[in-house]
């Protein structure tokens, strides 16, 4: 946007008394009013100054204070631009939002007796397909278990791992993943390093088999402390490290490929095993995210879970553990059995009918977070700083800043309003109750904005 467009829709603001403060508090309120949507690129701060007849420090101070009220962003050589955080849905294509504009136009409508649940993982897509009459008979539940290791293993080269059937385990989801490797790693009462924010299911998960989460130091949004989570695995903290936020969830960010080298020398050097998970790996928006852990490790010690969940329908998806280690490989498989964790042949059948689907699922999926993560910050932008988005490059799940308001009050408010969200503290290690909400945007169009709405109107109740 050129510096007189902008001054058209601020009314023409000019004059001798003119401040950072009052050009932030006007653009701040054509933000609140409609009149500058998230996306809109600001003019450069010399162009702007140039048409006001001030300096450059003036401009720079007041997009300044827009930016600490998370009414804009800055990208460096991309300029400043109105929205909470940075990505592609805050700028460029968040005009791609045309088919739901209807609905983010529309007012909060009334209280529907249906719950509307933003806290799982529920894509909007058909059911899985159904065996045809004429498929043959199907095969015996180990030989549909090896051609399904065969399948994946022929997938994994684009993450860095060896294709090697043989160091695959197959199980009903990533959490039941997750769970084979813990019941085959440790033991109740051990401690397990985790980042310390961390994907709720994980921490229920650790919880219910008696284990004892150690916190990986973050910063608010979830981005790793690089340097404290070297400091923990070499310190031998706890035997095992889940990696839960090496892609992202809940937080959305990744580590970059530097950082998962140090990690695997560190792990090492404090003889820990790593646990990558990647369930949500395949959902990056902006940039692919680098190789795995694995990748990076000569010695053998990282293990992988992950899910086709987010490239398959309904009931076709299926969790997968990779181990470089045969012996260990076996041990999983072992235990995968003891635990009734294999998926059941009506499963693994939908997931190897899935293959022809994958990737045209896979790239609807994406963009629809691409859009719901527009819609989001398009609805919570006027409203900072009550609430905000952090900036995330990836996954299903998004983390909404709440002011001063905490995280369980707004979660227990919106619950009685028939909203359903995790308090931050869900997705917490440790003591606290952090003014924040985690939300997943794979909920249908029209009940993710309902529930938005319902959050705004909670925590402007509340603040």
């Amino acid at each position: 946007m050129r510096a007189r467009e902008l001054l058209r829709r601020l009314d023409g603001l000019e004059g001798a008394a003119l401040s950072s403060v009052s050009l932030a508090e006007a653009i701040a309120a054509s933000v609140r009013d409609g009149r500058l949507p998230a996306g809109v690129e600001l003019p450069s701060e010399r162009d702007l100054a140039a048409t006001l007849g001030r300096s450059r420090g003036t401009i720079g101070r007041a997009y300044e204070r827009l930016r600490a009220d998370g009414l804009a962003h800055t990208r460096q050589g991309a300029g400043t631009t109105i929205g909470c955080c940075a990505g592609p849905w805050a700028s460029s294509r968040a005009a791609e939002l045309e088919p739901i504009l209807p609905v983010l136009e529309g007012g909060t409508p009334a209280r529907s007796e249906r719950v509307v649940d933003l806290r799982t993982v529920r894509w909007p897509t058909a059911a899985a397909a159904r065996p045809a009459a004429s498929d043959p008979a199907p095969a015996p539940s180990h030989d549909r278990l090896l051609a399904l290791r065969r399948d994946l293993a022929d997938r994994l080269g684009g993450s860095g791992l060896p294709g090697d059937p043989e160091q695959l385990t197959v199980v009903d989801g990533a959490m039941r993943a997750l769970e084979v490797v813990l019941a085959t790693l440790v033991r109740p009462g051990d401690r397990v390093l985790v980042p310390a924010l961390t994907d709720p299911r994980v921490l229920a998960l650790l919880r219910v088999r008696g284990l004892h989460p150690v916190p990986l130091p973050v910063d608010r949004d979830g981005r790793a402390d690089v340097p404290g989570w070297l400091t923990r695995l070499r310190s031998r903290a706890a035997p095992v490290a889940v990696m839960t936020a090496t892609h992202g969830a809940p937080s959305g960010f990744v580590l970059r490929s530097h950082e998962r080298r140090l990690l695997v020398e560190a792990a090492a050097a404090g003889d820990v095993t790593l646990v990558d998970d990647l369930s949500h790996a395949e959902l990056w928006i902006e940039t692919r995210p680098p190789a795995a852990l694995a990748s990076f490790d000569r010695d053998e010690r990282t293990v992988t879970v992950a899910s086709t969940s987010a490239s398959a329908p309904p009931g076709a998806g299926v969790g997968w553990i990779h181990t470089p280690s045969g012996a260990l490989a076996e041990r999983l498989r072992a235990v995968a059995v003891a635990i009734d964790a294999e998926p059941s042949p009506p499963v693994t059948d939908a997931a190897l009918r899935a293959a022809d689907d994958r990737d045209a699922l896979l790239g609807s999926r994406r963009q629809h977070l691409i859009d719901h993560t527009a819609a989001t910050i398009r609805l919570v932008t006027p409203v900072a700083p009550l609430v905000s988005v952090a900036s995330s490059e990836g996954g299903p799940l998004r983390l909404l800043h709440l002011g001063g308001v905490t995280g369980s009050a707004v979660a227990e408010t919106a619950r009685d309003r028939g909203v359903l969200v995790h308090p931050g503290s869900a997705a917490s290690v440790g003591a606290g109750d952090p003014p924040s909400v985690v939300v997943s945007l794979t909920s249908p169009t029209r009940d993710l904005i309902t529930g938005l709405r319902v959050l705004i109107d909670v925590v402007r109740d509340l603040a």
